[in-house]
């Protein structure tokens, strides 16, 4: 690559022979700048022996290859290589699968752990907002940044545990996909339509977004209907079904570890639940914000009980 494009994001460098639109752009003599992961075209791919096969990839020792619809073929080596082969239906640009499910395990294999989550930032501390798809998630973090919350990540939040054991959060993607009418109450540096998107979503990049790559993870808030008791034990169940691709992460070498990566977050962070979005309407979603607010503030302003409770 003699004139590669650079970027940051989730705490990582990246260089790449085309433009990584979804990322924040770096300049060539910012800190990172040479590139940690490197993203660049190949004309064919070697074989490589197979650890294990899923319906899109498969998984090496040293890597995996996916292969998304008919726009490409990515193939990551040792955390650091990001080859990709041209397929029948690719535009010249890479599609969102790169900056979700590659990005996810490449971070994955570099020993972070991918949430299916958002995330924001208040006083200094991050907080997950983690829920199946259709729960609200983007929608409510778009109501907190109205409330003098800060945008972290959307959909896609990485947590990595420092050496000494505390779960830190990265700063992801500068957009956030919302539904029209959301995104226009959203005060942001770019809003436009996401091309052929059936849920006719719009991409918005927020103003209010957090200056910090890296944070300390301060709690979590599950959107689902069930009021149970978050026990010990509950805790742990709920944020592995909210894990970025479970299935995949589950074949990548070194599993073990992200288990017990997983066990230390935690044991570490409040956990509570909070209802799912029941309406899209300005005021409803105003109402909603300001309640996940009030039960934000109390998970990060006391200590971890044995039980949490919204």
């Amino acid at each position: 690559m003699t004139a590669p494009y650079r970027a940051r994001a989730f705490g990582q460098g990246w260089q790449a022979d085309l433009p990584l639109a979804a990322f924040d752009t770096a300049e060539q003599d910012a800190p990172g700048g040479s590139g940690d992961i490197g993203v660049h075209r190949v004309a064919a791919l070697p074989a490589r022996p197979v650890l294990s096969r899923s319906d899109r990839g498969e998984v090496y020792a040293d890597g995996f290859r996916l292969w998304w619809q008919d726009h490409a073929v990515f193939d990551m080596t040792d955390g650091r290589r990001i080859a990709y082969l041209p397929g029948s239906a690719w535009d010249g640009a890479l599609p969102a699968a790169f900056y979700a499910t590659v990005t996810a395990l490449t971070l994955a294999w570099r020993g972070a752990l991918p949430f299916h989550a958002c995330a924001i930032e208040l006083d200094g501390r991050a907080v997950l907002i983690a829920g199946r798809s259709g729960t609200g998630k983007s929608s409510l973090v778009a109501g907190l940044l109205g409330l003098g919350a800060r945008f972290v990540a959307d959909d896609l939040t990485v947590v990595r545990l420092s050496d000494a054991g505390a779960p830190a959060v990265f700063r992801g993607r500068p957009g956030m996909r919302l539904h029209r009418d959301t995104a226009a109450r959203v005060e942001a540096t770019m809003r436009m339509p996401v091309a052929g998107d059936p849920r006719g979503k719009w991409l918005v990049r927020p103003h209010a977004r957090t200056a910090h790559e890296m944070l300390p993870l301060g709690a979590i808030l599950l959107l689902e209907g069930d009021a149970a008791p978050v026990t010990a034990v509950a805790r742990i169940q709920l944020m592995g079904q909210n894990l970025f691709r479970p299935r995949w992460l589950a074949a990548l070498p070194d599993h073990a570890r992200r288990g017990r990566d997983l066990l230390s977050i935690a044991a570490a962070t409040p956990l509570a639940r909070f209802p799912a979005i029941a309406a899209f309407g300005a005021q409803q979603q105003a109402a909603r914000a300001r309640a996940a607010l009030t039960c934000i503030e109390a998970l990060i302003g006391r200590q971890l009980p044995a039980e949490t409770t919204p």
